[in-house]
């Protein structure tokens, strides 16, 4: 072997024993830094446990408490709430007729605005019916806005949705309610849709810069729910020959007109959906809409002015008297409701008509083509037994349209 074999050999031999001998020694050290280690880790956790036992929950409590108590009582819920709406509701479902229902609707509203107004909508007008918050009241039935005209009321017409702002978005809606006088600020519209129709327009305004966006939902819930209302109160369907209405919305006019009070009849309803019947027809000629006949008035008032036969009421007799059934007496109920709504709407419509006619004595030819639509909606939508053996729609005209004063119906 070299020297330089020799040399190599022996180096690399001491390099490995002497790696070796590092490795045991590094082994050793992590051995007693490991078991340094756990102790540390227990000892810590004996501390740890020490301290937990030192806590003082008692103290702890004490200072929550007593930051709870230095913060200020949470605020109360601005705007109307559940139990406000409920009472509003409750409120408009008392109204028995559509003039009710809407007198009530307006009323409501105006606990949550400063001045609330309604507006039928008649042709190209929206022509003011009853406010609350208007000074003096009877204001409102003076005021009469073009719908072509650029205000608010145009908006919703063509929109049909609801609109909030201020008024001095709207110059145009400021001077047609100047009438109303005041100093409005936030602006509310709300239309009032009828079997699918805009009937009318609720009208609304505050002091306030505008009116809570929380109100005005409210208000809006109100305007349907009044809506819907009207409808089960106009709208239940023709009842087959001999059989009287059923249904829930009629079960609950009947109730409400046997549990409350006569309304005074400020006004009829807003115009209902149906459209408008085309002219009378001479003898021979093809039409659906059946019309009033001089002799068919005539006819209707003879028997107004017979002695009154209660059809509703079980007759005391022998025999062969048979009480009326309670399906009979519901189909008489629904009939008597129905024939006031239906004049009731005339009425709304023709308020000067209805006292021009009063005074001269000539309701029937002044409102010829009203009359003969309600007395056909009525023979629709009335049971045949009924309408023979009974003249509520003529009643209705009298106590309605001509103050109880059969008169004042003029020739027919």
């Amino acid at each position: 072997m070299s020297l330089e074999d020799a040399l190599k050999a022996k180096t690399l031999a001491l390099i490995s024993q002497q790696m070796a001998n590092w490795v045991v020694e590094i082994q050793r050290f992590i051995g007693e830094h490991q078991a340094n280690l756990v102790r540390s880790l227990d000892e810590l956790q004996e501390m740890a446990a020490r301290y937990d036992e030192k806590i003082n929950e008692e103290d702890i409590g004490a200072a929550m408490a007593e930051v709870v108590a230095s913060q200020p009582a949470p605020a109360t819920p601005a705007g109307p709430t559940y139990a406000n709406l409920r009472a509003s509701l409750l409120e408009i479902e008392k109204g028995a007729n559509l003039s009710e229902v809407l007198t009530y609707l307006v009323n409501e509203v105006g606990q949550y605005v400063d001045r609330a107004a309604m507006f039928i909508v008649k042709g190209q007008s929206a022509i003011g019916w009853y406010a609350r918050g208007a000074q003096p009241p009877e204001v409102i039935k003076s005021i009469n806005v073009p719908l072509n005209a650029d205000t608010v009321f145009r908006l919703v017409h063509n929109s049909r949705h609801a609109l909030r702002g201020h008024i001095t978005q709207s110059p145009g809606t400021s001077q047609a309610l100047a009438r109303l006088s005041g100093d409005p600020q936030g602006i509310l519209a709300v239309p009032l849709i009828l079997r699918e129709k805009l009937a009318a327009i609720l009208y609304c305004d505050s002091v306030q810069e505008e009116i809570p966006a929380g109100d005005a939902d409210l208000i809006e819930i109100l305007v349907s729910f009044a809506g819907k209302n009207i409808d089960l109160l106009s709208g239940a369907p023709k009842p087959a020959t001999g059989v009287a209405t059923t249904g829930s919305s009629t079960d609950r006019a009947a109730a409400l007109r046997a549990g409350g009070e006569e309304v005074r009849e400020r006004a009829g309803v807003p115009r209902a959906a149906a459209p408008p019947p085309p002219p009378p027809a001479t003898e021979g000629e093809g039409t659906s809409t059946v019309m009033f006949s001089a002799q068919s008035f005539a006819a209707m008032k003879q028997q107004a002015a017979a002695p009154a036969r209660p059809a509703p009421a079980p007759r005391p007799a022998g025999p062969a008297a048979r009480p009326i059934s309670p399906d009979d007496q519901k189909a008489h109920e629904d009939a008597k409701r129905f024939a006031r709504l239906v004049v009731s709407e005339i009425k709304l419509y023709n308020e000067s008509k209805v006292n021009e006619g009063r005074r001269h004595k000539d309701i029937y030819e002044r409102l010829k083509e009203d009359i003969e639509r309600g007395r056909q909606m009525y023979s629709d939508r009335v049971a045949t037994h009924v309408r023979e053996s009974t003249n509520y729609f003529y009643e209705e005209l009298v106590r309605i349209l001509a103050g109880g004063d059969a008169a004042a119906l003029g020739p027919m």
